[in-house]
């Protein structure tokens, strides 16, 4: 029965600790910096170029339909 004690105070202050870090680590980035900024800038342009390349993708597969109905 000791060491069943002794597992739960452990695990208790491993849980506190890990609170404590990550409530921590939450309250320091309060304002994004410029890596941050750039990094969603960067996620942006992805994004928007994926749609760019879906829509071609879209409209080459109607241009192909098309042309196989008049062949």
């Amino acid at each position: 029965m000791k060491m069943a004690g002794k597992l739960t105070i452990r695990a208790l202050f491993l849980g506190l600790a890990l609170a404590f870090l990550a409530s921590a680590s939450l309250t320091g980035c309060r304002d994004p910096g410029p890596a941050e900024e750039a990094g969603r800038e960067v996620d942006e342009a992805v994004e928007d170029a994926r749609d760019a390349l879906d829509e071609l993708g879209e409209d080459a597969e109607e241009a192909i339909e098309e042309l196989e109905e008049e062949f």
